[in-house]
C-alpha cells in the first residue's frame, strides 16, 4: 500500500446545518465524522482531522467512542472560518507521507474501496487524482501528492482563494470518472443540511 495519510476537512461552520455541527449528526448510529475516519483508516496510515480549536474536544469524544482502527490526530485551524483551502493548507503542513488522502466529513458514503481505487491510480499523476461528477470535479474526495498540494495551496491562499477548485486549477489533476472507481451520485452526498440527512436515514432504513 502506498504511504498515505488520510485527511478530513471539518472546520466548517455547518451554516447550513440547523442541527447543529454536522460532523456529529448520526447516521446508522455512528457521527458523520467516524464513518469517514472509518473510511480513510482502511486505506491510510494514520488519520488527520482538521477542524477548529472550538470543535476538538467533541470531535475527540466522538472518536474515542467509535471502535477505530489506527492513530487519528488533529491540525487544528490556526486560520479559522477562512475555508476547506485554508484548512488543507494547515493539514498538509502536518504530514510527512508522499500522499494525503481527503474527504470531507460530510461525505459518510464514500467507500474505502474508492479510496483505495483512487489511491491506486495517484501513482501515475503528477499532482492529484480528482473524480468527477455530472456537476464537476470533486477535490473533497481526492488524493493528493502532498509536496505538489502544499506548494499549489500556499500559493493560491496567498494570492486570496479560499476554494479548493481554485487549487485544482493550479495543479491540473487526474481526472477520474466516478464510476471508474466504483463512486455514484449518491455515495458522494455531501450531508449539508438536516433533510439531507433524513433522507439518507429514511433509505437506510429501508435496506434493513
Amino acid at each position: 500500500m502506498t504511504k498515505a495519510t488520510g485527511v478530513v476537512l471539518a472546520g466548517g461552520r455547518s451554516r447550513r446545518f440547523a442541527g447543529g455541527d454536522k460532523a456529529l449528526a448520526t447516521l446508522d448510529g455512528d457521527p458523520l465524522l467516524v464513518h469517514v475516519v472509518r473510511a480513510l483508516a482502511a486505506v491510510a496510515d494514520g488519520v488527520v482531522v482538521n477542524c477548529r480549536a472550538d470543535q476538538r474536544p467533541s470531535f475527540e469524544a466522538a472518536l474515542a467512542a467509535a471502535d477505530l482502527d489506527g492513530p487519528v490526530s488533529f491540525a487544528v485551524d490556526d486560520r479559522p472560518d477562512e475555508g476547506p483551502l485554508a484548512g488543507l493548507v494547515r493539514a498538509f503542513g502536518v504530514i510527512d507521507t508522499e500522499y494525503a488522502v481527503v474527504l470531507a466529513c460530510d461525505m459518510p458514503l464514500v467507500p474505502a474501496s474508492s479510496l483505495t481505487a483512487l489511491l491506486e491510480r495517484a501513482a501515475d499523476a503528477g499532482t492529484a487524482v480528482v473524480p468527477r461528477t455530472t456537476g464537476g470535479l470533486e477535490p473533497t474526495c481526492a488524493v493528493y501528492r502532498v509536496g505538489r498540494g502544499r506548494s499549489a495551496a500556499e500559493t493560491a491562499y496567498t494570492d486570496g482563494e479560499r476554494s479548493l477548485h481554485a487549487l485544482l486549477q493550479r495543479l491540473s489533476p487526474t481526472v477520474v470518472d466516478i464510476s471508474a472507481v466504483g463512486l455514484d451520485e449518491r455515495s458522494l452526498t455531501s450531508v449539508d443540511t438536516v433533510e439531507t440527512l433524513a433522507r439518507l436515514r429514511g433509505a437506510s432504513r429501508g435496506n434493513h
